[in-house]
């Protein structure tokens, strides 16, 4: 990595000496997007001609003016579906199965709206029969597979493998990783180059490494970013924790740039996860929700589905866990409290009640406001030997409690949770309404999606993953959700019940 003062604007002429990107970010989308269309219109035509227009199967057709038309529209409008389904950004563009997964949903919805439309006006384009609809479909995912997996994505890796296209990021104070960063050559390889450091207060940085490497203090932000041609913002987890942080989470998100935050134990939590990384640092960012459009509507169909599947099939096992409640502990069998759902919105959550009923929610209430507030709890399995952040022995719990509690089988209620539509099977755990009022803002940015029963916080550490970086793992959800990762979370899940792991 240069240091920042190869890299500071020559004096003459106020640009930066910095080498320019060979083509702008602007020009490259746009030849994407050319390359989609004409894959698509190729897959368009490729299936009226086989059938109507070969003479194969008769005399042929004449593919006339409003065809011709009609196939452009239809081509460009249905790009439209590949941008909602983020077939324009960089995390899916360097993917290969997630990739080709977008592209065979975003064609198939495409082929269903334009069936659809065809039967509203009366007008059958490209579906005329079930052979033109056939081989269109199945051109236009083997061809966008091949195109955007074989040629653009290969590219891209390219060009980042050689610095050219790697995309400039600057790092916003904390020691620590400016060395961890100074240590590691491979920046360009994972797509980033790392420019160089920006201290919160004077001397944070330069008196420990010189200052070489810095580029400025935060109050300089927006000169900075113009002047060395700044694309993406990293805030280390560890600067949220100081005085003052939102204030300068703040700043960077006023540079409308991508802000993300890096944390050591997100790397060690998530090791097998295909996230972006900077030298070795997974960066979940805090961009737009990717549950959204026809997301949703794909989320609660799945959700409803297996939630429906599930509690049909385990009927028995529910009725025999409420009755064992029932009988071994007096009181409801039900532990019904109102949690914080998407947006903050109150809904009842229910779970079988595995505490006597008779206990307030002081203890709960004293561990949460310590757990969020980041303060060393000193909790540790002894058993296991590992540091917790749960209460191991909560005296609360009922016998039978402790044992619904450790096969997680006292969650099961929130089937329903999920069919009523308050909570969805895979999502962040639902907060109780008392601990909204502990969060820090950058915290409330977990309720951007619905509750989950099971999330990357249960597969990836669970009660040994401390508060800051199980919204991390949150964040980094609900930035980067598909069907795929969900149904990753869910297989994920059964061994880590089965094994009780993380559980008290």
């Amino acid at each position: 990595m240069a240091t920042a003062r190869d890299r500071q604007p020559a004096p003459e002429t106020g640009i930066s000496a910095a080498p320019r990107k060979s083509r702008s970010l602007l020009a490259r989308g746009s030849f994407l997007w050319l390359l989609d269309v004409g894959c698509l219109s190729v897959s368009l035509y490729m299936g009226w001609w086989l059938r109507l227009g070969a003479g194969i199967f008769g005399a042929p057709a004449e593919f006339a003016a409003p065809r011709w038309v009609a196939l452009i529209v239809t081509s460009v409008l249905w790009t439209a579906i590949f941008n909602v389904e983020g077939l324009y950004r960089r995390p899916k563009l360097i993917s290969t199965l997630g990739q080709i997964l977008s592209i065979a949903r975003s064609v198939t919805l495409g082929y269903l709206l334009l069936l659809a439309l065809s039967f509203a006006f009366k007008r059958y384009y490209f579906v005329e029969t079930r052979l033109v609809f056939a081989v269109g479909w199945a051109v236009a995912i083997a061809l966008l597979s091949v195109v955007r997996v074989g040629f653009v994505r290969t590219a891209i890796r390219s060009r980042a493998r050689h610095r050219e296209g790697a995309r400039r990021a600057a790092v916003v104070g904390a020691l620590p990783f400016a060395r961890t960063y100074l240590e590691n050559k491979s920046t360009v390889v994972s797509g980033y180059d790392v420019v160089g450091f920006v201290e919160t207060r004077e001397g944070e940085i330069s008196s420990h490494l010189g200052p070489d490497y810095v580029l400025g203090q935060v109050n300089r932000l927006d000169e900075i970013v113009s002047d060395y041609e700044i694309e993406e913002i990293f805030v280390p987890i560890g600067l949220l924790e100081d005085r003052g942080s939102f204030e300068i989470v703040n700043r960077c998100s006023r540079t409308g740039l991508p802000v993300r935050m890096v944390s050591d134990i997100f790397q060690i939590l998530m090791p097998e996860e295909p996230k972006e990384k900077i030298d070795g640092v997974p960066s979940p960012g805090l961009s737009e929700p990717a549950l959204r459009g026809i997301n949703v509507v794909m989320k609660r169909f799945v959700d409803i589905l297996l939630s429906g599947l599930v509690v049909v099939i385990f009927a028995p096992l529910l009725g025999f866990i409420a009755l064992l409640v029932k009988l071994l502990s007096p009181g409801p069998i039900l532990f019904r409290q109102i949690r914080a759902g998407k947006k903050g919105n109150p809904f009842t959550f229910y779970k079988f009640r595995t505490m006597r009923h008779d206990v307030d929610d002081t203890l709960h209430r004293e561990y949460a406001t310590n757990f969020i507030g980041g303060k060393e709890l000193r909790l540790r399995d002894e058993s296991k030997n590992e540091e917790i952040y749960k209460m191991p022995n909560d005296p609360r719990i009922t016998s039978i409690g402790r044992i619904l509690r450790k096969t997680s089988l006292d969650e099961l209620p929130q089937l329903f949770n999920v069919i009523k539509g308050d909570m969805s099977l895979v999502g962040p755990r639902p907060p109780c309404a008392y601990e909204l009022t502990i969060y820090r803002d950058w915290h409330k940015r977990r309720l951007l999606a619905k509750p989950g029963i099971t999330g990357l916080w249960q597969v990836s550490g669970r009660s040994s993953v401390p508060f800051h970086d199980m919204v991390l793992l949150d964040l980094y959800y609900i930035n980067r959700w598909s069907l795929l990762l969900d149904l990753e979370i869910m297989l994920k899940t059964i061994p880590v019940v089965l094994y009780g792991k993380g559980a008290y």
